[in-house]
């Protein structure tokens, strides 16, 4: 039987430009700063062939009702002034490509993090590649710790137990903040079934989905273990 990580047909390559792949907002003068490095659950411009019209995380109604700004919300109600630097690794993830890293998406590692979050892997052919993602995955992980950040994973929105397995491990080892999202997934009220006629479109998270996992993540975040780390 096809999982719905095999049934999503939205293209991993062009989601958005080079030079819009990041995005900042936020408090002018924070006291924490958060770095989301995801895919188009993350953020995805606006694709006209897949019926998409927003520039925000596919397939919430809004910008404001996506997991990132929704998390942003929850912290600024508990009283956080958040700055937030969004960066859409599609291309990375698709690629494996390491320099990448370096060129395309340096200013996530200069963007002086308290935290980072990590939503990423449904694009990275993972049946054909798994091992060598996982490496490079590692690697990004590992970059993030050298820079002070407080690291955040999370397992895939569409389950896949081989990665999802490994990413938990990853956290528990290395001591970062691990959320699950892999049981979301399945369940159709968590999805944007019925919403876009493009089939991959509406097997992302609707706006209940986004909400969900703005949910576990601030739960993650806000317990003692997930404050912000002070840095020296």
């Amino acid at each position: 039987m096809c999982s719905d990580l095999e049934r999503n047909d939205v293209p991993a390559a062009g989601q958005l430009r080079a030079e819009e792949s990041i995005r900042y907002f936020g408090a002018a003068h924070p006291d924490l700063k958060i770095a989301f490095l995801g895919n188009s659950i993350t953020r995805h411009g606006r694709a006209e062939a897949l019926g998409w019209q927003g520039d925000w995380g596919m397939a919430a109604s809004c910008r404001e009702n996506d997991y990132v700004h929704r998390l942003c919300a929850l912290l600024e109600g508990a009283g956080r002034r958040v700055a937030c630097c969004v960066a859409n690794l599609s291309e990375w993830e698709r690629s494996r490509e390491m320099r990448l890293l370096e060129t395309r998406y340096a200013p996530v590692f200069s963007f002086g993090a308290d935290i980072a979050v990590v939503r990423l892997g449904e694009n990275a052919q993972l049946a054909e590649h798994l091992a060598a993602f996982q490496c490079c995955y590692a690697e990004l992980t590992h970059r993030l710790r050298a820079g002070g950040a407080t690291v955040v994973l999370t397992d895939l929105f569409w389950a896949y137990p081989p990665f999802d397995g490994f990413v938990k491990e990853l956290a528990a080892r290395e001591g970062d903040l691990f959320v699950q999202l892999h049981d979301l997934g399945s369940r159709e009220e968590m999805k944007a079934t019925g919403r876009f006629a493009h089939a991959g479109v509406a097997l992302h998270p609707g706006d209940r989905g986004m909400a969900e996992i703005a949910r576990r993540l601030y739960a993650a975040i806000t317990t003692p273990h997930g404050q912000k780390k002070e840095k020296p």
